[in-house]
């Protein structure tokens, strides 16, 4: 009896350790099947766009103003359609560099913006505003045109450089320094 008992419990383990093996093993073949599809170099990377995801979710666990979540939101608005842009030209699909990022740029917020108000975090029940408009809107696109400035700066240090960044991850660097900034302003601003 007791021998029985043993092989059941050593069987039930073999069962659980499997099924365990295969959740990993369904979890990591998307992983590596996109870590095979993404291009070796970006100049925008996932490493960028990832950095503002989770300022964003930082922010927002910590219960800050909602333009401080914005400034972080734009700046994901940016990665990603910067990242979009370069995954869109290494692919030869073409038309006028300033028009595809400029409309990416738009569907993006377009699409962020419609998810935010079907969520509701912003609607007419809403009554944080700046200037009449939502603070996270307005936060938003703060960060969006810091996120630009700060990625066109880092474009002419390279330029005036021969090419060459002053320091690993300068535009990360440059980016991320610049957002903490308009964030601190704001919170200093709307405290």
């Amino acid at each position: 009896m007791t021998r029985m008992k043993t092989q059941n419990r050593h069987e039930k383990k073999i069962k659980i350790t499997s099924r365990t093996y295969s959740v990993w093993v369904l979890l990591l073949i998307p992983l590596l099947i996109v870590v095979a599809i993404i291009p070796g170099v970006m100049a925008h990377c996932p490493l960028c766009t990832a950095a503002t995801i989770i300022g964003v979710g930082v922010t927002r666990s910590l219960g800050w103003d909602d333009s401080i979540v914005g400034v972080f939101v734009g700046a994901m608005i940016i990665s990603s359609a910067l990242w979009f842009n370069n995954f869109f030209k290494k692919r030869n699909i073409g038309g006028n560099a300033f028009l595809r990022i400029g409309s990416i740029t738009v569907a993006t917020f377009v699409l962020t913006i419609l998810s935010f108000y079907y969520a509701g975090i912003f609607g007419p029940a809403n009554t944080y505003r700046v200037f009449g408009v939502e603070r996270i809107i307005f936060g938003t696109v703060s960060g969006a045109v810091v996120s630009f400035a700060a990625f066109f700066v880092s474009n002419e240090i390279k330029r005036r450089n021969e090419g060459k960044v002053l320091f690993n991850y300068q535009t990360m660097a440059l980016t991320f320094g610049a957002l903490v900034l308009n964030a601190l302003l704001f919170w200093t601003v709307m405290r």
